[in-house]
């Protein structure tokens, strides 16, 4: 029924109306605002690119319906035993004869080697330690009352308190176990039996780094002419400074760089705008702007990439969430075909089919920001995520580096990083040398004792590059390397032919050839 004030209540109808939704939409947008904060909240090193340790409570396993694990061996598992060491190894043997040589039975006992029960131990002597004392006699003439002395090596002189070995063994705790000097002074006291103090033992391992500068420098050097590289950078802590620690893990060796940036300028200071190689590397701003003005191409880390996309996942608005789903899809049978191809290299048509199929699913993504980020980095930059398809050398990851720098993660957390320069120098020089040992398969503790006695001695030091053989490995492949180091055989052609297993080739000359390849015994 309409009257005379039917105007006016439509009218504030309207107006009542209009109000409503003008709140409404600022309360959506609010919404919109606490979903977004909440979902940042809720990143964590399974959905982003933060690391595990900024994780307020470990993320739940998406692993349903599978059993946990017993700790230990599993039902089924083969029983290992270790084997026993050869005889001419035994520094000491106790014999224990039967009580009687007569048996219950009224019978003699004979001797029966092959069947006696062995138990072998492995322990320290009860002073390990070899203490050494270097005397130059003193002679007086008995005319002029003048004084001679014998002459100490100078090597020896050089040397100091702590020989060659001890001091690789001391520098090993150090870099492996992450040891303080207060630590390596009470080994000394109360494992080793001989007290050293803190000072003495800093002083060794300035040593011990002065000796490893050149092989760290040699490797450095060789960076630019690498052609992968795979690189990361972490935190680094000098006195309160913040600092950067960088890993560039090429196929043989791996480099540490401590520098006061997290720039381009520390790319081109290591590599210099002339390289051409490919890097691995993350999608952070400074591989971007070293790309864009040097001669470099990149493989963009996917795992990063994949991290984003779970982020999106989670995301409240439908449409991304189904967009980021379907990303997910096709990245695990991009993945599958990766490893297949690994394989079989004739399915590699196989990975690039997917690969494009990623590429049209990343760009077709919907109007919400987050979405479009992901849309605009795979328009700029696709090839660079995709390039391990045309590359079988390349990997789709930046693994090698994050694993090669994990190790310096954790030492930060033990050692709280550097005081000087020195510290500083010591530290990327030690990691160095360890990780490349690592990846050769080399021994640590014998790299350092041949870098000390080079040192020492004031000869050519060893070479991170031109390391000998891993240990480990047989007779043949010992022999076949030699030959290798010996005629400057490619690296390619090298990892090929140990796969083959053919080295049947290999002659007594060979045998001859690599007894000191760079200055290393056989």
């Amino acid at each position: 029924m309409i009257n005379e004030h039917s105007p006016d209540i439509v009218s504030d109808l309207i107006q009542r109306i209009t109000i409503l939704e003008k709140e409404n939409g600022s309360l959506r947008q609010k919404v919109l605002e606490l979903e977004a904060k909440l979902a940042a909240s809720q990143k964590n090193s399974r959905n982003s690119s933060k690391p595990p340790s900024s994780d307020i409570t470990k993320p739940k396993s998406r692993q349903r319906g599978r059993k946990k694990r017993k700790i230990g061996a599993q039902p089924g598992h083969e029983a290992k035993f270790r084997a026993p060491l050869p005889g001419n190894e035994i520094d000491e043997r106790k014999v224990y004869e039967p009580e009687s040589m007569s048996c219950a039975c009224g019978g003699h006992l004979f001797a029966e080697p092959e069947a006696d029960r062995i138990r072998q131990q492995i322990d320290l002597p009860e002073r390990p330690l070899r203490l050494i004392e270097y005397r130059g006699k003193a002679y007086r003439c008995g005319i002029c009352g003048r004084r001679h002395y014998g002459q100490i090596p100078r090597q020896e002189l050089a040397t100091g308190l702590i020989g060659p070995k001890l001091a690789s063994a001391l520098s090993f705790l150090k870099i492996k176990a992450h040891a303080s000097y207060t630590a390596l002074s009470a080994f000394t006291d109360e494992v080793l039996g001989c007290r050293v103090s803190r000072g003495e033992l800093a002083k060794t391992v300035g040593k011990v780094s002065q000796a490893l500068q050149a092989p760290y420098e040699e490797a450095l050097a060789a960076l630019p002419e690498e052609a992968i590289l795979n690189i990361d950078e972490t935190g680094h802590k000098e006195n309160g400074r913040r600092m950067w620690t960088w890993v560039f893990r090429a196929s043989r060796f791996a480099v540490f760089y401590i520098s006061l940036q997290r720039s381009s300028e520390v790319l081109k200071s290591v590599l210099g705008l002339n390289f051409k190689g490919l890097l691995g590397c993350d999608y952070f701003s400074a591989y971007h702007k070293f790309l864009k003005e040097g001669q470099a191409e990149a493989q963009f880390c996917l795992a990063h990439f994949i991290r984003d996309v779970r982020f999106l996942a989670g995301s409240a608005d439908a449409e991304v969430k189904i967009y980021a789903l379907k990303l997910l899809a096709r990245l695990r049978l991009l993945f599958r075909y990766y490893h297949q191809a690994q394989e079989d290299p004739a399915r590699r048509d196989k990975l690039r089919r997917c690969g494009q199929r990623l590429r049209l699913e990343a760009l077709d993504a919907p109007e919400a920001k987050e979405a479009q980020n992901i849309a605009k980095r795979f328009s700029q930059n696709g090839h660079s995520y995709l390039r391990f398809i045309e590359h079988s050398e390349l990997e789709p990851t930046n693994n090698p580096a994050e694993q090669a720098i994990r190790f310096v993660v954790l030492d930060r957390a033990v050692t709280q990083g550097t005081r000087s320069e020195a510290g500083r120098g010591w530290s990327q020089r030690a990691w160095t040398v360890s990780a490349t040992c690592s990846m050769r398969k080399y021994s640590l503790f014998k790299f350092l004792r041949h870098a000390i006695h080079a040192f020492y001695a004031q000869t050519k030091p060893p070479s991170l590059l031109q390391m000998l053989v891993p240990t480990g490995l047989d007779r043949k492949r010992y022999l076949l390397h030699a030959e290798i180091l010996s005629f400057q055989i490619p690296a390619t052609c090298y990892t090929r032919f140990l796969r083959s297993d053919q080295t049947s080739f290999i002659t007594t000359n060979l045998i001859i050839n690599c007894s000191t390849v760079n200055g290393y015994p056989s």
